[in-house]
């Protein structure tokens, strides 16, 4: 993805130099982005799980990087959260959106802002149909982002959602 950039927001896609520099010094991921890193970013299940997975992958093919990055409120000039799909689309061209705002950031649409950003991109890239999600039946602030961004409620369990969006 060339990065993306909204009316408040900037997305800058992830590579094996920022990953690294997320999990293991936030120091010098500021100084490569110019931006301010906030204590909580990442999240510590996006340092511990997600950005790790993602290295493995970026090693692999450094081109699963586009898929996902770093969301820069630009007038603010910090990282607020991550964004993106959890892996290039599938053979039925279906990707799955995730996303983390830092808590000082959640509630002012950032990530719809975003959101609406990523899908459009991604029905722009011709490999890709389907934009799926998932999240906790309980975590009413996603719950909101999907349904703003037009996200039908496919299915739900006891405790998650599950959402889809189809390419017009």
């Amino acid at each position: 993805m060339a990065d993306l950039q909204t009316k408040r927001l900037r997305m800058v896609s992830w590579n094996q130099e920022f990953v690294l520099a997320a999990i293991q010094e936030k120091g010098t991921l500021g100084r490569l982005l110019n931006v301010e890193v906030p204590n909580d970013f990442p999240s510590e299940p996006v340092r511990e799980f997600v950005l790790p997975m993602t290295l493995k992958e970026l090693e692999q093919d450094p081109s699963v990087g586009k898929w996902s990055g770093m969301i820069v409120h630009v007038s603010d000039a910090i990282l607020i959260g991550s964004m993106g799909f959890k892996s290039p689309p599938d053979q039925l061209g279906n990707v799955e959106i995730g996303y983390d705002i830092i808590p000082e950031y959640q509630g002012h649409g950032y990530a719809t802002e975003m959101a609406q950003a990523l899908i459009e991109w991604a029905f722009h890239q011709p490999n890709v149909n389907r934009v799926t999600a998932e999240c906790l039946v309980t975590n009413r602030p996603s719950v909101r982002v999907l349904e703003k961004v037009g996200m039908k409620k496919l299915s739900k369990t006891d405790d998650m959602l599950f959402w889809e969006m189809n390419k017009r």
